[in-house]
């Protein structure tokens, strides 16, 4: 039996990519042979699995086959995924609120993003009426979709083990804040840098390390971001770090003091769990997937008060005892994470879940 995994581009590096190599190894553990259909040629590392293009496909196929399509918004030609035999599962990762782009991009991107979430929505309402399953990655996704009656819905974090590094104390803490994500603006990333200017005020030899991806449609965004830098005087201390490899990444938010998102929507927060495994405290704003991924690890922030937020994290950081139970606590929510039972659970949703 073939299991197909639909999506534009298989990356090494992001959340859907690692989800689908991670369901990829399920699905091989259980005896399925793994395919991809990608639109995009697949760039990374080698895999054990077959490769193809959405415009070039002809792979027999079966009723028995398992067709997974990852959705993060329109732009798959999903008419493929549609009409091939087998059993149709949607994967849904998020679709990102065009409001975000209003006032930190231009007007015509924004009136595109309005356009893009306007389609996504009538695709997801269209792809609600033949899916056999949804596996939505957090239960914020699963809210977002609720009202489009799927049938066989289930809420599956993104398959992925993490790594952990138990760090020692003995050169105690650092004052760097960072954060991972593409530099678009739902991320808030000139709310981390605005935070920051607070944070030097305390800490004048604080770097802020903003790890991420430059997307060329929001490029304005970027060029906003090192404007915002400008204004506050923080040429010498906030770092745009581009093109990291997911160990470079590990590497540095091991020496970092600690992880703040101030991010607005999430529909998961795949680096949120890496720096849980990296060993340093996570200070996220509770909006979006936020609060679920956390679980009850980590200091969720209420408001966007950044004096307040600062003594927060000097609270924590400063205090050893206090930011050692809080790391050890992240690093119990992320066992659990890495304990998930993901073969059981799908094996048993393929046998009684989807018939």
């Amino acid at each position: 039996m073939n299991v197909f995994q639909h999506l534009d581009e298989l990356k090494d590096s992001d959340g859907v990519g690692n989800d689908a190599i991670g369901l990829s190894e399920v699905f091989l553990s259980l005896g399925y042979k793994s395919h991809f259909i990608t639109r995009i040629e697949r760039k990374g590392k080698p895999l054990p699995s077959q490769f193809h293009s959405i415009n070039s496909f002809n792979h027999p196929t079966s009723p028995d086959d398992i067709h997974i399509l990852h959705y993060g918004g329109a732009g798959y030609p999903y008419h493929l995924f549609q009409n091939l035999p087998g059993k149709k599962i949607l994967r849904f990762h998020n679709i990102t609120p065009a409001i975000y782009y209003k006032d930190t991009t231009t007007s015509d991107i924004f009136f595109a993003m309005e356009k893009f979430e306007s389609l996504s929505y009538l695709e997801i309402a269209s792809l609600s009426i033949f899916c056999d399953s949804i596996w939505c990655d957090s239960d914020f996704n699963f809210q977002t979709i609720a009202g489009y009656q799927f049938k066989n819905p289930y809420v599956i974090p993104i398959c992925k083990s993490y790594d952990v590094k138990i760090k020692s104390d003995a050169k105690g803490w650092n004052s760097s804040l960072v954060f991972v994500g593409r530099y678009s603006p739902q991320k808030k990333w000139e709310d981390l840098i605005e935070l920051f200017s607070y944070w030097t005020k305390e800490f004048p030899e604080a770097k802020c390390l903003c790890i991420g991806s430059i997307i060329g449609a929001f490029d304005g965004y970027f060029n906003k971001l090192t404007e915002i830098v400008r204004k506050f005087g923080l040429e010498d201390k906030v770092q745009f770090l581009t093109g990291k490899t997911d160990i470079e990444v590990l590497s540095i938010l091991r020496e970092s003091g600690a992880f703040v998102s101030m991010s607005e929507h999430e529909g998961f927060c795949l680096p949120i769990l890496e720096a849980f495994g990296s060993g340093i405290p996570v200070f996220a704003y509770a909006k979006g997937a936020i609060p679920g991924t956390m679980k009850d690890a980590g200091v969720l922030l209420e408001t966007k008060d950044y004096p307040k937020i600062i003594q927060q994290i000097k609270e924590i950081l400063t205090d050893k005892e206090k930011r050692a139970s809080l790391i050890s606590h992240q690093y119990q929510v992320l066992e659990s994470y890495n304990q998930f039972p993901f073969s059981e659970v799908v094996s048993g949703i393929l046998k009684t879940g989807i018939q």
